[in-house]
């Protein structure tokens, strides 16, 4: 991407990050959260958890490993994937530093499996980190990608365990951060 698309993308994600962190911790969006949450119904159903587990620890960990290997085989790390493996740590320690400070409840209660709290989502963002380094690496397929991790976000909406800031903030954050990384170490607008 060339720098001036690259920036413009950047300042963006920016911003949307600043915002949505600014109405969480004012409390704007508690408004939008219940609403949002008031149209949509509730699908706890056996195919909504396997979906949404599909943004769970395991597919990040199968697709980082998948990431690094493919990368040693061809002789070296690029930039790109060590943006992408960096934003993950940096971005799941965030994401649960985060959790701690806003310590925002769960639209439904604590069930088993279901612990912690809302902002932000833990799920949507390694789908987010996971579509950003896949759509940057493996261009034809940013549209599965992002669709995967928009996916990932409306089940964790349909099942009602987040509230839609916590999805929003997360599908912005990881592709910020992917890019922030990625540029801070030296790549390219390609």
């Amino acid at each position: 991407m060339e720098k001036a698309k690259f920036d413009a993308k950047f300042t963006a994600l920016t911003a949307g990050v600043f915002i949505v962190l600014v109405l969480q911790a004012t409390g704007l969006i508690y408004g939008i959260n219940e609403w949002v949450n008031s149209q949509l119904p509730l699908v706890d159903t056996s195919i909504m958890h396997f979906l949404t587990g599909l943004g769970g620890w395991a597919p990040l960990a199968l697709f980082f490993s998948l990431a690094t290997l493919s990368e040693h085989r061809h002789g070296g790390v690029t930039v790109r994937t060590a943006a992408f493996l960096l934003a993950v740590a940096f971005g799941l320690a965030a994401v649960g530093a985060l959790k701690l400070i806003f310590a925002e409840p769960r639209p439904r209660p604590y069930e088993p499996g279901i612990g912690g709290y809302a902002f932000p989502s833990g799920h949507t963002f390694r789908a987010a980190i996971i579509a950003a380094y896949g759509a940057d690496r493996w261009r034809k397929y940013a549209p599965a990608f992002w669709a995967y991790a928009v996916g990932i976000a409306l089940t964790r909406l349909l099942l009602h365990v987040h509230w839609f800031g916590d999805v929003l903030f997360s599908l912005l954050f990881a592709p910020w951060l992917y890019l922030l990384l990625k540029s801070l170490l030296g790549g390219k607008f390609e």
